[in-house]
């Protein structure tokens, strides 16, 4: 294909071709992932505004990156691929407390750049993710119970919608500046490119934790274990809004083991003194559990070193995807049933070993007070689970994650047996392809989406994920 118009483009910028075997980018999964048209790597705004009549010229769907985590974008020779590297802001406003965060900024800078400061703001388990892209799809963290996801946190939004329109919308806004507000708050992908965002940062020390450093307490069990694990995680009681909860299944890389070791990983994270986490995780102290498990621990974490221990499940590259549901209650039968499932699986298919489950629990009554508040009209729902469900699927190859299909539809429908009367519920960020949407929002919020779209986006020159099924 031969592009038109180049010479507007005053940033770097190149066409992939079969000459030039690497991408020039890199996502986490390289599913669907093929050689864009072009790849323009802006600098500033006008860039931006250049790149899309550039895109619209030439008839290209711009794809927006930040991180690169989202497993459910496909990128291929009908696109323009717009990343955002060089968006790193990064301005902290103590008195306001608030913080100006780029379009390219990852989570891991951001936490580190913060602490450093003696700041935080909510962040998911991941030093490698794209902060913008997580606001734009809900962003669930382990500050949660205390804050609402990451899209009730967000202040405003700095968003380019045309050539010649920069616009920042935020919650004061009214009209169809303000619906777009919302729809960014959760569903925000596809609807103009997010330049930077501002939202909420609060003093370390205003969460009261000894020495201010999160306090995780651990009990890991062998497969053999796995009802006694189970009932660990449960007997746990309702976190208070400090504390997440989190039972893993993962294998332990293991020399001489192809597959590696299945363990079950209970953690529990305070957000506050060391008194409060241990009685808080009183269950995980419990000779009853402890003298079964295979390592018990409690270790006491910086904030700028929360997710340093995930490091190993960020590199970029490999087939990868996330199948995931909210849901209000969980027994131990679903969850046994669904290690067996997941540890069957892991052994059988070549390659997906390091695939993992997590189950986690937090505290949604603040979740709750959000949304029948302020956060209201933004797109979040299901806002009255305190569970969350998910497998994260990593393979070698197309064809492992492709054997990994029915297990992971599986999965969802095991998780959701124990929660029928709810209905079905994930994240926007846990998009996979071939996902029903209206696991995501019901019918009324997808046609109001795809309105706000029509307004903001009346050419289609973004691609969206909602405007139809994913696949």
């Amino acid at each position: 294909m031969t592009i038109t118009g180049l010479s507007s483009l005053h940033c770097e910028h190149f066409i992939p071709s079969a000459e030039t075997p690497a991408l020039g980018f890199t996502r986490w999964s390289d599913t669907n992932i093929d050689r864009p048209s072009l790849v323009v790597i802006p600098e500033n705004e006008a860039d931006v505004q250049a790149a899309m009549g550039l895109a619209r010229t030439n008839h290209l769907i711009i794809v927006t990156g930040g991180g690169g985590h989202g497993t459910y974008v496909p990128v291929g020779p009908k696109n323009l691929y717009l990343d955002m590297r060089k968006f790193q802001t990064i301005l902290l406003d103590k008195a306001r407390c608030t913080v100006r965060i780029g379009g390219g900024v990852v989570t891991g800078d951001l936490l580190k750049s913060l602490a450093l400061d003696g700041y935080y703001t909510a962040l998911p388990n991941s030093n490698a993710v794209g902060v913008v892209g997580c606001v734009l799809g809900a962003g669930s963290t382990p500050l949660n119970g205390l804050h609402g996801v990451m899209a009730d946190m967000v202040q405003s939004f700095r968003i380019v919608v045309s050539e010649d329109s920069v616009i920042e919308v935020k919650a004061s806004s009214t009209g169809e500046h303000l619906s777009l507000f919302n729809a960014l708050c959760g569903a925000g992908h596809g609807l103009g490119v997010v330049t930077a965002i501002t939202t909420s940062a609060y003093p370390i020390s205003s969460l009261n934790m000894t020495d201010d450093k999160i306090c995780i307490r651990s009990l890991m069990f062998p497969p053999t274990s796995i009802e006694t694990a189970v009932r660990a995680f449960l007997d746990l009681s309702r976190p208070s809004p400090k504390v997440s909860n989190t039972l893993t299944f993962l294998r332990i890389p293991v020399s001489g083991s192809a597959n590696g070791v299945p363990v079950i990983a209970i953690g529990s994270t305070c957000f506050g003194s060391l008194r409060d986490a241990k009685d808080e995780s009183s269950a995980l102290y419990s000779e009853r559990f402890v003298e079964v498990s295979s390592k018990a621990g409690t270790d006491m974490v910086p904030m700028e070193h929360l997710n340093d221990r995930f490091e190993p499940q960020n590199k970029h590259g490999g087939h990868k995807a996330i199948a995931s549901c909210r849901l209000k209650a969980i027994d131990v039968e679903t969850i046994t049933t669904a290690f067996e499932s997941w540890l069957s699986v892991t052994e059988r298919v070549p390659g997906a070993w390091r695939s993992i489950v997590a189950i986690s629990r937090f505290n949604s009554t603040r979740h709750k007070e959000l949304g029948a508040g302020i956060g209201g009209d933004r797109f979040i729902e299901s806002r009255d689970r305190d569970f969350s469900a998910m497998t994260i699927v990593m393979c070698n190859d197309a064809a492992g994650l492709d054997a990994m299909t029915d297990y992971m539809t599986n999965f969802v429908r095991m998780m959701r047996a124990g929660d029928a009367s709810s209905t079905p519920r994930s994240f926007p960020n846990n998009l996979r392809f071939g996902i029903d949407l209206e696991e995501m929002f019901d019918k009324h919020k997808l046609a109001e989406l795809r309105r706000i779209k029509h307004i903001w986006d009346p050419q289609g020159i973004f691609w969206s994920p909602f405007m139809s099924d994913p696949a």
